[in-house]
């Protein structure tokens, strides 16, 4: 049994590892816009997929809805995928379904918060 519980731990810390390069890769990707414009223009990329509200729902008042990995790759562009994977250095694949985990609480983190600490809505 200890050695199902060690390779459950190793699993564990594996993908802890792996959602820290994912969020410090989406830093990198995020970028190139700060606080709010980068959230407005996040949330652009997504209205050109159709995924407007979704994107929305991570910096808007009510619940957060859930990213989809099928979704995240409609959203990524080449550029982006690319610099991820370099970022990394570890191919897309595998970090599509982290990146689709850890993509909304990075957006939620990067709007900024009302004086009351609600979060704000985007246009």
């Amino acid at each position: 049994m200890s050695g199902f519980l060690n390779k459950l731990k190793d699993k564990a810390l594996s993908s802890a590892g792996l959602e820290d390069k994912a969020t410090d890769a989406l830093t990198k990707v995020l970028g190139s816009g700060v606080g709010q414009a980068g959230v407005e223009k996040l949330i652009q990329q997504f209205d050109s997929v159709g995924l407007g509200d979704k994107a929305r729902s991570w910096v808007g008042p009510g619940p957060a809805q859930s990213l989809t990995t099928e979704e995240l790759q409609r959203v990524l562009t080449s550029d982006q995928a690319k610099l991820i994977a370099s970022c990394t250095g570890l191919p897309l694949a595998p970090l599509l379904p982290v990146l689709a985990k850890v993509l909304p609480v990075a957006i939620e983190k990067m709007a900024k918060k009302d004086k009351d600490g609600d979060k704000i809505a985007v246009a």
